[in-house]
Order: structure tokens, then sequence, then C-alpha cells
């Protein structure tokens, strides 16, 4: 567990799931929500998925989940999926700690990277290069949103070493 600015990163729990509903998967139900916690933790059981948790005053205002890849040849890489900081809680370095923290755990796995894709054009890009992702490519129109503003974005993908 890290701690710090009244911030606490920590793996996630099974009653976390109404308050990541409510604040970071507001398009999921929280029934949903709660099947993607039960499935992280079975990952994590299994050394696989490292899931981790923002907490600020007890509540839950952020989410970033990685995933070991499966297969041999890609054993040192790692998915990161699913980060999301609450609206209210962004530009506090929230996310920085999120992924600080997957770092260490990763590290501890022999994960010696990490990569994500996003969507391209949107704060979640800027975010990501400010924490350290560098892009490696990006596939025009690779992402299409079919709720919201329903837009075509270039799907850019990053990568950043665990060290």
């Amino acid at each position: 567990m890290e701690q710090g600015s009244g911030i606490v990163v920590r793996v996630v729990r099974p009653d976390d799931a109404t308050m990541l509903q409510s604040n970071c998967f507001v398009r999921n139900t929280v029934e949903e929500t709660a099947a993607q916690v039960d499935g992280n933790l079975q990952g994590y059981a299994e050394g696989e998925v490292i899931p981790l948790v923002a907490e600020a005053g007890g509540v839950v205002v952020g989410n970033a989940v990685l995933q070991r890849k499966r297969h041999p040849l890609y054993r040192h890489r790692a998915d990161l999926f699913d980060m999301v900081v609450c609206g209210a809680y962004q530009r506090r370095g929230i996310a920085r700690r999120l992924i600080d923290a997957l770092r260490d755990h990763a590290a501890q796995m022999g994960v010696t990277f990490f990569e994500t894709s996003v969507r391209g054009g949107t704060p979640a890009e800027e975010v990501y290069r400010r924490v350290g992702f560098q892009e490696y490519g990006r596939l025009p129109g690779g992402i299409v949103e079919t709720w919201g503003e329903c837009g075509v974005y270039d799907e850019v993908f990053f990568w950043m070493p665990v060290s």
C-alpha cells in the first residue's frame, strides 16, 4: 500500500465495485463492475494481474490494471488496462501514483516493460505521455466509439520500461 498526499494506492477489493462504478466506470452497471473486479482478483491470485485502486479519504477515485502476457515469448511484457481517474481528482498526480505502483509490482513479477493504447487526440493521450509512456505506433481510425460522441479515433500505442 502506497500513501502520501492523502492518496492510498492498493489492491482492489470486492467491496470497491460500487465506488468504482460510480466514480470510474459509469457506463457499466455495478454488477458488470463487480464481475470485472472478481476476474481481476482471480488473475491477481494466479500472479498474472495487478488490479490497483487509488483511494482518497476512503473513496475509490482511480483504477489501473496490469495484465502479464501469457504467451511464452511475451512473458516479459504486460498490458495496462482501465486506467481511469475520477474527473474531480484528475491533475493531482493520481495516474502517476498508480503507474509507479504498477511498475513496482511488475518488476517483482519479472516484467520488463508494459504497453497500452489510447484514443488519439484525447486528454488520455497527453496523460500517458506525462507519466512517461513513449509512443511506438498509431493506427488511423483504429478505435470506433459507439457511445457518447460516437467518434472515430486513431489508436495510439505506448510502451514504458518498468525500471
